[in-house]
């Protein structure tokens, strides 16, 4: 708990630089490299945007993937069914297996596609970052369509629960994520699983250590 007060503060610094997300656009991210790994979607969270998930996307061109594509959908207003069948039309027009990686809702979104669609041919590896696998206590300030994928008790947190995970799955998360709560909720049982004790919720996708994490865990046979 002594260590609370500097992931609190860390994390405050992440959530601004992660609000000022169109600054980051006036750095260019590097060129695509010659690395023989699949194509990589990356999946935004709950209100939030594509941007956002940019310094990782910075951190896997930088290591040589070929090409990373950064999902967009608005997460007010859609259902996760809509979410999902938009995100199905990205993978498949990829034309090659790819391996996902959502922060946040957009884990959520992942899973339910890999649920829905199955893993071969399309999706190779799932990696999430934070993602309310078994929701959060805070599901209540959730508006909109999207409430019930948050709710501990509700359909989505069962139904996800169902079966094997049709991937290989990665779980990442922050010992202090204060937005899922608690944070054993971001846990899925068959998934291999890092935790970061130094890192919140909106720190994932800042953190060194998290993106090294994503890039040893894609580039394995």
């Amino acid at each position: 708990m002594r260590h609370l007060p500097a992931v609190a503060l860390r994390e405050a610094m992440h959530t601004m630089r992660t609000a000022l997300f169109p600054l980051h656009r006036l750095s260019p991210l590097p060129p695509a490299g010659q690395r023989p790994v699949p194509h990589v979607v990356l999946v935004h969270g709950f209100l939030a945007h594509p941007d956002m998930m940019r310094p990782l996307a910075r951190h896997l061109l930088s290591e040589g993937w070929p090409h990373v594509e950064r999902f967009s959908y608005p997460s007010v207003g859609l259902d996760l069914p809509t979410i999902v069948a938009r995100l199905a039309a990205v993978v498949e027009r990829q034309g090659a297996p790819v391996d996902l990686v959502g922060h946040s809702l957009g884990a959520v979104v992942c899973r339910a596609f890999l649920k829905a669609y199955g893993g071969a041919p399309l999706v190779r590896r799932f990696v999430s970052l934070g993602g309310p696998h078994h929701g959060t206590a805070l599901y209540r300030f959730v508006p909109g369509a999207l409430r019930p994928v948050f709710d501990p008790e509700g359909p989505w947190v069962q139904r996800l629960a169902e079966g094997p995970e049709p991937v290989p799955t990665t779980v990442v998360r922050a010992r202090w994520d204060h937005q899922v709560l608690p944070p054993i909720r971001a846990r899925i049982a068959e998934a291999v699983e890092h935790e970061l004790p130094g890192t919140g919720h909106n720190g994932l996708l800042w953190s060194r250590e998290a993106h090294k994490l994503v890039a040893r865990t894609l580039a394995a046979p």
